[in-house]
């Protein structure tokens, strides 16, 4: 069972009560005393009401991805890259996917903002009642607890300053309406996710036994990408050094967990169920999300259903259908249709890099229905399957032989899943070098992560920020906030229209950014809430 699932429990309905602040009248006779219902004022009084509260902090964040618990599935996929260069929405017009139907007015955006900003509020309830008075809670108590505030904070800021530009800071808890709020400037909000990350690397604990709660390491993680967004390149090295010099971290390099008797690889061993949990013996996991099949408050997540190929509409020639979803292969139904740059183009060592190998991505299928007399035939890709049916399956966002048992395969999953791993503190650290000027420890730090999949060399004369990007996109497929990192380094459009055959049309320098919800704006009645240029 997942570490947070014990805590997980009951905590939307606890949160629902607590996180609701009333509006208390002037008059004493009339202020309302708790005394038989939950309420911030007599639940963040001691650690356990603390607990609780930081308890539905992860869950909020969780339910970016997490299915039927806050955005879409394809509203996830926006986070992941979907509309970038790495995939589309298979319908081509929702989801932020063509960019002529994107204004101020789109539902996906509003639904972003909302959720980045409902984080924002948790945190802040959280951060305010911990620093109230008759609080009983030790010092080291106290700082841990708004560490792991401030850490969710500057992670919704960090979406939001990069999806939509300079947006609202809100320090505190709000206990009565405000109508005027004013956008600060990008700078502002990059100061404040530092200010905020700072106190959460100096406060939070450097142990991490399971990966499943927030550590030092986390905190330092996503300190070092800012960093890189502020060209504070040595802050940036000095931060990701920590992470490589603590001996609880390390990249994978042997076959290891719950599947080693099947055949695969270390980078497949990195995605299967059960193995992202430190006491797997996985060294690589920094912070990941939890899920757990069967479990209230457990969730699932629906990576499978969104990346994979629609197989269960292929025909085979003599009519039947050609392949029935099963353990191995689930049940995909394409939400995210990967771009061809993903399917071979990005791959520089196609047939060495172990990351595109046959266990980590399927290219070739075969018709499993026992009824049909081409049972067993390879399927061949005709110009009706190509787009939604058939196109290379990356397994890591499904359970290959590890569906749970009596799960009926849905194209929901259940592993716990990748924020931070070192994988990718090393990609940010090459970042870093190369923004000093120095291309050969960019290129030094790059080749940690290609020799474990067992990629050629990158030479330092050949490390530019593409080439860090795409070996992101080969390392952190669908586990990085793509279009985050194509915002914050200023190649979201370039790339796009490079890679992306559906939004690469549409997409103009203004979408960079997403638009302000209009609701927001009309919303703000006392001052301006501007809108981005171009919508």
């Amino acid at each position: 069972m997942s570490k947070l699932n014990h805590i997980f429990n009951h905590s939307f309905l606890l949160l629902s009560i607590i996180f609701f602040s009333a509006i208390a009248c002037n008059d004493d006779y009339l202020t309302e005393v708790p005394k038989d219902f939950l309420s911030p004022d007599n639940t963040f009084v001691n650690m356990s009401g603390f607990e609780a509260g930081l308890t539905g902090l992860y869950a909020n964040v969780r339910s970016i991805q997490a299915v039927n618990e806050g955005l879409a599935e394809k509203e996830w996929q926006v986070f992941m890259g979907q509309g970038a260069d790495i995939g589309y929405h298979i319908d081509q017009k929702n989801f932020i996917t063509d960019y002529a139907t994107v204004n101020s007015f789109d539902p996906s955006a509003r639904r972003i903002w909302t959720k980045l900003f409902s984080i924002i509020k948790d945190a802040n309830v959280i951060i305010s009642r911990a620093n109230g008075e008759n609080v009983e809670l030790s010092e080291t108590e106290k700082n841990e607890v708004i560490a792991q505030a401030r850490f969710f904070r500057a992670f919704a800021y960090r979406s939001l300053v990069w999806m939509y530009g300079g947006v609202p800071i809100i320090r505190e808890e709000l206990t009565s309406p405000k109508l005027d709020f004013v956008r600060n400037t990008q700078a502002e909000v990059l100061d404040f996710i530092i200010e905020d990350l700072e106190y959460a690397t100096d406060n939070l604990p450097a142990d991490n036994p399971d990966g499943a709660r927030l550590s030092k390491a986390a905190a330092d993680y996503l300190l070092a990408e800012t960093y890189n967004a502020t060209q504070q390149w040595d802050s940036a090295i000095a931060a990701v050094d920590r992470i490589t010099d603590d001996p609880q971290y390390d990249l994978m390099y042997e076959r290891f967990g719950s599947m080693t008797d099947k055949p695969g690889d270390v980078y497949w061993d990195l995605f299967r169920l059960g193995n992202q949990d430190r006491s797997s013996g996985n060294k690589e996991n920094i912070f990941a999300l939890q899920f757990e099949f069967d479990v209230d408050g457990g969730a699932a997540i629906g990576t499978e259903r969104s990346w994979g190929p629609f197989l269960e509409r292929l025909k085979s020639p003599d009519n039947m259908q050609a392949i029935l979803k099963d353990d191995r292969l689930g049940r995909p139904v394409v939400f995210i249709r990967i771009t061809p740059w993903v399917e071979t183009g990005m791959w520089d060592d196609f047939d060495n890099d172990i990351r595109n190998s046959e266990f980590n991505v399927q290219r070739e299928f075969f018709v499993n229905n026992p009824e049909s007399a081409n049972f067993g035939e390879k399927i061949e890709e005709t110009d009706d399957t190509y787009v939604r049916n058939l196109f290379p399956y990356y397994r890591k966002f499904t359970h290959p032989h590890g569906h749970p048992q009596g799960y009926d395969p849905s194209g929901r999953i259940y592993n716990d899943w990748y924020l931070f791993r070192v994988a990718g503190a090393y990609l940010l650290r090459a970042e870093a070098h190369l923004g000093k000027g120095d291309a050969a420890s960019a290129a030094a730090d790059i080749n940690v992560v290609r020799a474990r999949a067992n990629a050629s060399p990158v030479s330092a004369g050949d490390v530019d920020i593409d080439y860090i990007l795409d070996e992101r996109a080969r390392e952190l497929l669908g586990e990085e906030y793509r279009r985050v990192t194509l915002s914050r380094t200023g190649k979201l459009v370039e790339r796009t229209k490079l890679y992306n055959p559906v939004s690469g049309m549409n997409i103009q320098d203004f979408n960079r950014l997403l638009p302000i919800p209009q609701t927001e704006i009309d919303a703000n009645k006392e001052s301006e809430l501007t809108q981005n240029p171009g919508y």
